[in-house]
């Protein structure tokens, strides 16, 4: 497996210079990195950094993020469809069924035939996976609170309502 070289603190830090281009053929200032004026590469520089500081995270607890995805997803609302959690945790139904198999060995989860309908199968969080939600979950939240520093209560909201609008938007 091959590493990918993480951006110096430099390289991610916004330009000093709050000044903006005023044209598209104006040249890119040498104080400012390139793209940084380009919003999903600002999305995914920062989705890319947040995961690597969560798997380093999840590492020290023993667990990889697909695991902690599904953790995640059925600590919101458990007994949900295999596709459900496909949609919600953002996986390939390959990978989510490994991890459930291994998961549902280690008893951190079962899977139910649906009552009315045994085409499906919905999966439940065992007090086991929920304790371990738990305790992942203070070691995410203390990642979300670093991530939102310096953000007063009216910037934290306004920051959620923004991507929450960003994402819509993309799936309209």
């Amino acid at each position: 497996m091959t590493q990918t070289k993480r951006p110096t603190r430099s390289a991610l830090r916004p330009p000093k210079s709050a000044e903006q281009p005023t044209s598209a053929n104006q040249p890119r200032s040498a104080n400012r990195p390139l793209f940084d004026d380009f919003l999903p590469h600002l999305i995914a520089r920062l989705a890319y950094q947040l995961n690597n500081d969560l798997v380093e995270k999840l590492r020290r607890e023993g667990i990889n993020v697909t695991r902690w995805r599904i953790l995640a997803v059925l600590a919101m609302g458990d007994g949900i469809t295999i596709n459900e959690i496909i949609d919600r945790a953002m996986m390939q139904q390959s990978a989510l069924s490994r991890a459930l198999m291994s998961m549902e060995k280690e008893e951190y989860v079962r899977r139910v035939l649906r009552r009315d309908d045994a085409r499906y199968v919905e999966v439940f969080l065992t007090d086991k996976g929920r304790n371990l939600f738990s305790s992942l979950n203070i070691v995410v939240r203390r990642r979300q609170n670093r991530l939102l520093k310096g953000f007063s209560p009216q910037e934290v909201t306004a920051a959620f309502a923004l991507i929450r609008r960003l994402s819509l938007n993309i799936t309209e």
